[in-house]
């Protein structure tokens, strides 16, 4: 398997023999799975772990596979105080926590989405809009989870996204539209007081993300007020940021979640990069 990167941003108040302090959430998603240590009394992230490799795709690998990576195989070693895991990925429905029917969980994603082979149907509630996210994994990630993290509460990214945009409390909000972008995908967003619109798209380029857009502006009828706000670590975010200022009112990147510190090593990446990440400490 080709190497994997690993890039570690830590603040110099971390303590590695004081993890039992401090929560470790994970978060997998197919262009790469990040470590993050925080400490919840003092709202501060700690540090960031980010394992990369171009070409591969993390929810797809084996269970040797994973094993094989070693550097993440010894960051679940330490015990935490507290630890989750958010799995970020396309194939997702969000449901009212009210209609959530957990006997029939995957017949009601089925109805939605494509069951893939070999894996389970999870769901998963975050108190945040009333609202649960049901979503597949494979077995063989299961195994990781399972085995390395074990009892270890399961997320969807799309909750912790939804949370961290509600928190930053936006003024305007019915106009906006959140853009998260990830590998092959994107998350479209609006939450003005309650959720309006949420859903997924897989795309190939630029111009695909631009016309899902518009059409959720049109369907929300703020095609003429439109304000877009654009999160991810994706390479050619600046090029879409550029493309859209064409059809929109406006284009702002979005920014961590201000109740918390960071390392100061934050700095090296943009303020909308790693926003899930971020948002850790929301995670609950």
């Amino acid at each position: 398997m080709q190497s994997i990167t690993n890039k570690i941003y830590s603040d110099n108040l971390f303590n590695e023999l004081a993890t039992s302090e401090y929560e470790h959430t994970v978060f997998i998603e197919a262009s790469h799975i990040s470590s993050v240590v925080s400490d919840p009394k003092n709202n501060q992230i700690l540090q960031l772990s980010v394992f990369s490799a171009p070409g591969i795709n993390f929810l797809m690998l084996s269970y040797d596979e994973l094993k094989e990576i070693a550097p993440l195989t010894e960051c679940l070693k330490p015990k935490y105080k507290e630890r989750k895991v958010v799995i970020s990925s396309q194939q997702v429905s969000l449901v009212p926590e009210s209609l959530l029917n957990v006997v029939e969980t995957e017949a009601y994603y089925g109805l939605n989405q494509k069951i893939m082979p070999q894996s389970q149907v999870l769901y998963c509630k975050m108190h945040v809009q009333q609202t649960a996210a049901l979503f597949n994994v494979r077995n063989e990630l299961m195994k990781l989870i399972r085995f390395g993290m074990p009892m270890v509460d399961v997320y969807h990214g799309s909750l912790l996204f939804i949370k961290a945009v509600e928190s930053q409390g936006f003024e305007n909000a019915a106009n906006k539209l959140h853009i998260q972008v990830h590998a092959s995908y994107v998350e479209i967003l609006n939450l003005d007081q309650h959720i309006k619109f949420y859903n997924t798209f897989t795309f190939e380029s630029d111009t695909e993300i631009v016309y899902y857009l518009l059409a959720a502006a049109e369907q929300l009828q703020i095609s003429h007020a439109c304000d877009v706000v654009l999160y991810g670590n994706a390479a050619h975010i600046n090029e879409l940021y550029l493309l859209l200022q064409k059809y929109v009112k406006s284009v702002q990147y979005g920014i961590k979640p201000k109740m918390y510190t960071y390392p100061l090593s934050f700095k090296q990446f943009g303020e909308h990069q790693f926003f899930n990440e971020s948002a850790a400490l929301l995670c609950v």
